[in-house]
């Protein structure tokens, strides 16, 4: 191959890529690098200053953000594991029952539901005057039942999650069971297993890898947690660093602290990377292990 026929397929190469990577400089890598300048500024309105490091000492030396993570830790320590095991519990029965396209829709749905949408359903179930379980409470004699409150928000947080994501991750996992031949399950059953036994020697072990990628997926998404918490805000008061991204949120737009929520957010990005090295590395030596 001659160096013009080299040259016009790099070429063609990066015009098929050129739209991807125009958005991804514009939209992603742009703000990125210019995120990272503008942390090493101080702020007052419009003026804005250099300080070095001194943004990203207060966001470590900072008791409010880290209490911040109280929620997200209870997040990924409880309902993420809970979702993965609901999840596989579903697309196992998947296999088993008829017509399961039609449960694969139902469970699906609340991920398609758009977030504003379910944030004023969630607030009508839960509100204090209109919630649909004060009729049926009423009934047995129980009055004036307040729902929603900063000590059962946070299980009304893991219901809304588990409700939002559970059949979403049913239908990747149950893709992955699809993909498992038929032959392994066969030969199980002609050496004497059951549907139970095959699930939890065969089926499940190959659906690790799996599980990992979503249990890493999942974690990122519990420490940026935002949407759900700010959804009932109008319900419940809640503190401005309830959650670490709410008290970006926060800084940024109601203090006006843009700088310094740029460090935050920066820091944040780092601990989440951290964690989910950990558990990767962690998880990818126990599967070799087991290999």
């Amino acid at each position: 191959m001659n160096i013009k026929r080299k040259i016009f397929l790099s070429a063609k190469a990066y015009l098929f890529l050129a739209p991807f990577l125009i958005f991804f400089i514009l939209v992603i890598a742009y703000p990125v690098v210019l995120g990272v300048y503008l942390s090493f500024f101080g702020q007052r309105g419009a003026r804005m200053w250099y300080v070095g490091g001194e943004n990203y000492l207060s966001v470590l030396t900072d008791p409010n953000f880290w209490s911040g993570f109280d929620i997200p830790i209870f997040l990924l320590l409880v309902q993420v594991p809970l979702m993965l095991f609901i999840s596989i519990f579903i697309a196992l029965l998947y296999e088993q029952i008829k017509h399961s396209q039609v449960y694969r829709l139902i469970f699906y749905l609340p991920y398609a539901i758009p977030g504003i949408i379910a944030g004023i359903v969630w607030s009508y179930i839960f509100s204090k005057s209109m919630s649909p379980f004060i009729p049926l409470l009423s009934f047995f004699g129980i009055h004036n039942v307040n729902f929603l409150n900063l000590s059962t928000l946070i299980w009304i947080l893991l219901i809304i999650i588990l409700w939002e994501w559970t059949g979403y991750t049913a239908l990747i996992i149950y893709s992955t069971l699809l993909s498992i031949p038929r032959e392994y399950a066969e030969a199980a059953k002609i050496d004497g297993a059951n549907n139970m036994q095959i699930a939890f020697y065969i089926k499940i072990p190959l659906l690790m890898n799996t599980v990992l990628i979503l249990f890493i997926f999942n974690a990122i998404g519990a420490l940026q947690v935002f949407n759900e918490p700010w959804m009932l805000g109008a319900l419940v008061t809640l503190p401005p660093n309830y959650t670490p991204a709410m008290y970006i949120y926060n800084e940024a737009f109601y203090y006006g602290d843009f700088t310094y929520a740029i460090a935050m957010g920066l820091v944040l990005a780092g601990v989440i990377f951290s964690i989910s090295f950990f558990f990767l590395r962690t998880a990818s030596k126990q599967l070799q292990i087991h290999e």
